[in-house]
């Protein structure tokens, strides 16, 4: 960061008219009698913070002060957040901040105050990181005295493993990521996505990949997106709208939308830019000049089940997208609209929106050659002059970090105006544009906010009014970050180094070569390649007896295999694999810790569920993840078991659980309760079964 030396007065200073006046700004004065209006932030290694309206923070080196102003800077308490990694960040936060707080203003509402360094710590690990520190690491940031440890904590965690793990959840219920999906696997498709987020891909260059990919899934994991709604091109495309520029079209496929502007025939006018896209058995299995001979290669195997493998083989082969060439999008026969005939050919036409007066994401856009339809409309959808593709995705991340979306439900932005806070979602909107769509650095932006990290609000929320974000919402823990902070109770940090690369192994396994020089003999080595690297793949051998016991246990054996088939083998407790939960079973099987905690089945988009239940009650006090963390093994009770007076030990088991220290009656409680006998599993148990645990504060 480079000093910035104090500039005349009309040189820096911007008033806002959304900032009403406010008594932390004073005017401080250099060496040289200049003046500067601006509240201060803090001061650290010989230098002054002062941040003005416009939301810049200026560092200033002290001795450039008056005395006056140097004996001030010494003895005021800091405003704000403390000090900034960027002050261009903090200008841009800052103007956020002004947004949410003129709609506070609007509606006679005061912001919440800050949440303290305790509150915050878990809540940064939690929503970046997607589990809840250590002991460790959060007396590490408790007892730091910097006046920046804030924005640092940030920078770490955005640039941490987790943030990768916890991003991944978030898309794979979003997007409906299953291991398997029409009878084949999807991990090539799941690994690409966790490359594109490891490498910080743009998000329209993620989405640009998805929409346009070709070619056998085994190949390119960016056609998993398509192949995932294999044969149903207009149920995929329903999705593809509402999940990525918040149309809300799903009554638009079968009449037109009695309350919405779509119209049936708009939907199948969108629909027919992927009218020339086979995703139904790809042809380089099924119609290619390979066919017969591979027909007759399986039939002239004698075993029954192994001819059974070798479709399954083949089918997993035949996982592509194709173009045909020919766009065949036909209106329904029922079409019953007096514009055009039932059954009559579709050409392909953009919708547009009555907000966009620019019409700038249509240029350059054609529709005349039925090869590229689909880069055409991946050109229109993802371009950062549509005004609903960045406005979708930023409303999507603001909610993810607050609890509630600017404009809700998230998939449905025909009115932007609707919105909580509409100059809010466009300016978030215009945000994404700016950072160019830069997931990791417009997170960075939403957490370095005052309004994210203010108190949480914990009173119930009205349905009648707009919540206009005070604070974040207190909110229960996904799935996913209640069995990652589970897992980093016994495992510790380490947890985050276990990957799975399953998409490798299983296309290495799996993918066959039909090259023009193919011969029956060459396809069948590699057809009982493959049959025999599935067995070892899937943990299966010999030939079982079809009854339902064992199949049970295969399937079992086959969870197991698939979850221990990590990079650095994780540990297994109780049957349970402690890795996190983006490196486990997509999703996991029905009565895992996930599934019962809320963990989406990946067939309904944005389906997970944070609501309680008596089941998840039981789980959390008689399941087996209670019991792994309470085992002498794991690492917060042999934490805690290591300090050397039971006051000590409470306060490890508190730090471990919930970021602070116990109050003095949870103490002395606790305390009382070890010397009477209580054992630290017990005590584990007591904290784990805790409202304050599962809830981010």
């Amino acid at each position: 960061m480079k000093t910035r030396l104090l500039l005349p007065l009309a040189c820096i200073f911007f008033t806002s008219s959304l900032l009403a006046e406010n008594e932390v700004y004073r005017t401080w004065t250099d060496a040289q009698g200049r003046k500067l209006e601006a509240t201060f932030r803090g001061i650290e290694n010989g230098n002054v913070f002062l941040q003005v309206r416009n939301g810049y923070v200026y560092r200033l080196p002290l001795d450039k002060l008056s005395a006056a102003d140097q004996q001030a800077a010494k003895t005021l308490k800091p405003e704000g957040l403390g000090i900034p990694a960027d002050p261009n960040l903090a200008q841009a936060a800052a103007r956020i901040d002004l947004l949410v707080e003129a709609g506070l203003k609007k509606a006679e509402q005061k912001p919440n105050p800050l949440a303290s360094d305790e509150q915050f710590v878990r809540r940064a690990y939690l929503d970046i990181a997607g589990r809840i520190p250590t002991r460790e690491e959060a007396l590490e940031f408790i007892n730091d005295s910097s006046l920046s440890k804030r924005a640092k904590v940030i920078d770490k965690l955005l640039n941490s493993d987790g943030y990768n793990s916890h991003l991944f959840n978030y898309f794979a219920d979003m997007m409906r990521m299953a291991d398997q999906a029409n009878k084949v696997r999807y991990h090539t498709y799941q690994d690409w996505l966790k490359r594109q987020i490891a490498d910080n891909v743009p998000w329209d260059k993620i989405v640009y990949s998805m929409m346009t990919a070709d070619g056998k899934l085994l190949e390119n994991g960016a056609t998993g997106y398509l192949l995932r709604d294999a044969g149903m091109r207009l149920d995929n495309l329903s999705l593809t709208l509402s999940t990525f520029i918040g149309a809300n079209v799903s009554c638009a496929q079968c009449h037109d939308h009695p309350f919405a502007d779509w119209t049936q025939r708009q939907f199948f006018e969108m629909a027919s830019f992927f009218g020339a896209t086979e995703t139904l058995g790809a042809r380089r299995s099924g119609k290619s000049e390979n066919a017969a001979m591979m027909r007759k290669v399986v039939n002239s195997m004698d075993d029954k089940r192994l001819q059974q493998q070798a479709k399954n083989v083949l089918r997993v082969n035949g996982m592509a997208v194709e173009e045909t060439g020919t766009n065949d999008l036909k209106l329904p026969d029922d079409y019953k609209y007096p514009d055009a005939k039932p059954g009559a050919h579709v050409a392909p036409k953009l919708i547009t929106w009555s907000d966009d007066k620019t019409k700038k994401a249509y240029q350059g856009v054609q529709t005349k050659n039925e090869e590229d339809l689909r880069e055409q409309f991946a050109k229109w959808m993802t371009s950062p002059d549509n005004p609903r593709f960045a406005m979708t995705i930023a409303n999507r991340l603001w909610k993810r970090a607050f609890g509630l979306g600017v404009r809700e439900p998230a998939t449905d932005l025909d009115d932007p105006e609707s919105a909580a806070n509409p100059a809010l979602l466009r300016h978030l909107a215009a945000e994404m544009v700016r950072v160019k769509f830069d997931l990791r650095q417009f997170m960075r932006l939403l957490y370095n906010t005052q309004t994210y990290q203010r108190e949480a609000t914990s009173r119930e929320l009205s349905d009648n009014s707009a919540y206009l974000f005070p604070g974040p919402i207190l909110r229960r823990m996904t799935a996913e970050q209640a069995w990652d902070s589970c897992a980093t109770l016994v495992v510790g940090a380490d947890v985050d180094q276990f990957k799975s690369h399953r998409g490798t192994d299983y296309a290495k396994v799996m993918n066959l070569e039909f090259g023009k020089d193919a011969s029956p003999e060459t396809l069948k080595t590699q057809l009982e390649n493959a049959i025999s690297g599935m067995r070892q793949y899937a943990g299966k051998g010999g030939n079982p007896k079809n009854n339902a016991k064992k199949k049970k246990r295969m399937m079992r054996q086959e969870t197991m295999k698939e979850e221990e088939d990590l990079t650095l083998s994780p540990p297994t407790r109780n049957g349970l694999v402690l890795a996190r939960a983006s490196e486990l079973n997509q999703p996991e099987r029905d009565q895992h810790f996930l599934r019962m905690f809320g963990q989406s089945d990946r067939q309904i988009a944005d389906s997970s569920s944070e609501e309680g239940s008596i089941p998840q009650v039981l789980m959390l006090m008689n399941g087996e993840a209670q019991k792994v963390i309470g085992q002498d093994d794991s690492l917060v009770v042999k934490t805690a078991a290591a300090q050397s007076t039971a006051e000590q030990q409470v306060e490890s088991l508190y730090l471990s659980f919930f970021s602070r220290k116990p109050h003095t009656t949870e103490l002395s409680n606790a305390v009382a309760a070890l010397n009477s006998g209580l054992g630290m599993s017990d005590l584990t148990w007591v904290l784990f079964n805790t409202r304050e645990f599962v809830f981010v504060e």
